[in-house]
């Protein structure tokens, strides 16, 4: 998938995605978003343009780069769980590829 940056004076007046914290592994699709979309991402005050690989449904998260199993996946600044498989640029993270670290009891 692709990942690349908008010069500032080509940056749209409107994003489909945003990142909420800087460490953030994932942004928020601000919309339904399409497989095959080249969405644009809002980070802080740039914007990056990717080329997603699945679908990603209104107020879920897309991958903003690679991540290997067991990674950690981090959003609001905080770990939120793991991946519990290969994750590609441009996925889906939700429950089907990724485990809460927030909803896990205690044995």
């Amino acid at each position: 998938m692709i990942l690349e940056k908008v010069e500032a004076a080509a940056q749209p007046a409107r994003w489909d995605a945003l990142v909420i914290h800087p460490d953030d592994d994932v942004a928020v699709a601000l919309r339904d978003l399409a497989v095959g979309d080249t969405v644009n991402v809002r980070d802080g005050g740039a914007v990056h343009r990717i080329t997603l690989c699945e679908a990603i449904p209104l107020g879920h998260k897309l991958a903003r780069h690679a991540m290997s199993i067991g990674a950690p996946i981090r959003k609001y600044g905080e770990c939120i769980g793991a991946a519990t498989v290969d994750i590609a640029l441009g996925a889906h993270v939700h429950i089907h590829n990724m485990a809460s670290c927030r909803a896990r009891r205690s044995p």
